[in-house]
């Protein structure tokens, strides 16, 4: 049995707190069908909403959990599946469903997604994600999100980043090279964590009740491997998930649009 504490890679996770949580995640929400449940529940539409999305945010949380916790990237291949299925099924019970580009959680989560399927190898899944985001009444998209989108054969009508903070220094590495695009790298990576506080995940890690999933920002690595970065000057900061970049790295590398 593996030593928790030599393996996690979140190294706020505590081993108690993350057993439960993990335990209460699979018994609440992987083992049990949504479909059966809502079934069972209130027919009011907006309650129903409500209850099916918990299980849509449930196996994302889960599925970084688990990647926090250590658990062998090969593993958690199925877990990826599972999050795109739950947002696919969720959107197919309620057509009225959108990632809203202007709210913060809204924004890490498309982000995260896009990074997820990237580095899990997983392109046929961005289509879908792209039919999950609303757009301005212009039609435009965010500037950074346009591009990352773009850069994955799927362009987005570009407008201007919503979130300056701290978007625009990862737009920045977008737009340099060498040297420059690594230091704007890591100055994204410092500044992440500080600059997301309106978003509902931080500062779990200081209520070891709350469901505490680990602090990633995962579409650091997508862009570290999209854009085929060196990340020798900062793949030991804090939130770069460097061992999923270099699985992807290993595995299947990327292949970028032009």
């Amino acid at each position: 049995m593996r030593n928790f504490d030599n393996t996690k890679r979140e190294p706020l996770m505590q081993e108690s707190a993350y057993r439960t949580s993990v335990k209460l995640k699979q018994g609440n929400y992987v083992e049990v069908d949504v479909i059966r449940y809502l079934a069972k529940k209130s027919k009011d539409y907006e309650k129903q909403r409500s209850i099916s999305w918990s299980w849509v945010f449930s196996h994302l949380e889960l599925l970084i959990q688990r990647y926090s916790g250590g658990e062998p990237i090969e593993d958690l291949g199925p877990f990826a599946e599972q999050v795109f299925a739950q947002f696919a099924r969720h959107q197919q019970s309620f057509p009225d469903f959108c990632l809203q580009p202007q709210e913060p959680d809204a924004y890490q989560y498309i982000l995260w997604l896009l990074a997820l399927a990237t580095l899990f190898d997983m392109p046929e899944r961005i289509a879908h994600i792209t039919s999950w985001i609303s757009c301005a009444p212009n039609g435009t998209q965010d500037a950074l999100l346009s591009r990352l989108f773009a850069r994955v054969g799927a362009p987005l009508k570009a407008g201007e980043i919503l979130h300056k903070r701290p978007y625009s220094e990862l737009f920045s590495v977008l737009n340099s090279t060498g040297p420059e695009q690594q230091l704007h790298m890591s100055r994204y990576l410092k500044q992440w964590y500080s600059c997301l506080r309106r978003c509902y995940w931080h500062g779990r890690d200081k209520r070891p009740a709350s469901g505490f999933f680990g602090y990633w920002a995962f579409e650091a690595g997508m862009v570290t491997l999209l854009w085929n970065i060196d990340d020798t000057p900062y793949r030991e900061l804090p939130y770069y998930p460097k061992d999923l970049v270099d699985h992807a790295r290993a595995n299947h590398g990327a292949t970028p649009q032009p």
